[in-house]
């Protein structure tokens, strides 16, 4: 049987069904996930800022508008939830707290004692490429490609006009080729 789409579900999810709370979280959690440790640059932190998003879905469920995309509604408390974690530690993302934290990755796969570090390897590439764009770049193409939200869900999480998270995806990513060529 075919699932149902996310406007079925967060109507749902407002009658209180919790099967549609399921699928949602399903649906979503790797890739909030996988944003947010990206961003974060802690799997372990992100792990708790998702629990964190999942936990404000159910929590306001009753006021999600089934016509609106649940999906950038997401990203956008995950976000929220990161940037408030974030300055109750007084770190800012890319900063150079991060970049100490890429440093600390194993050098080699014979260093890394668990597999779990493979995605974490991965997430410190993706920062020490990003690290070289203006934090308003980064944060969209994080959303654009680890998150692999639509622009126009971009616009809706970052509350920008669409072109210009049309335009700073075009500059991010021509500066991310000159980078990745020099």
């Amino acid at each position: 049987m075919e699932e149902p789409g996310d406007s079925e579900l967060v109507r749902r999810l407002r009658e209180g069904d919790t099967r549609a709370f399921e699928v949602l979280f399903e649906r979503y959690r790797r890739s909030v996930l996988a944003f947010l440790t990206t961003w974060l640059g802690d799997h372990a932190m992100a792990e708790d800022v998702t629990q964190e998003t999942f936990v404000e879905l159910a929590r306001r469920a009753e006021s999600l508008d089934p016509k609106r995309s649940v999906k950038a509604w997401l990203f956008r408390v995950a976000r929220n939830r990161a940037v408030d974690w974030l300055r109750r530690r007084r770190e800012m993302p890319m900063g150079e707290a991060v970049l100490r934290e890429v440093d600390r990755l194993p050098a080699s796969p014979a260093d890394r004692p668990d597999a779990g570090l493979l995605a974490e390897e991965a997430s410190a590439r993706i920062r020490r490429w990003l690290a070289v764009l203006p934090e308003s770049e980064r944060e969209v193409l994080r959303l654009r490609f680890v998150a692999d939200l639509k622009f126009r869900e971009i616009a809706m999480v970052l509350n920008r006009p669409l072109g210009t998270v049309l335009w700073q995806t075009r500059s991010g990513l021509r500066k991310l080729r000159k980078e990745l060529e020099s």
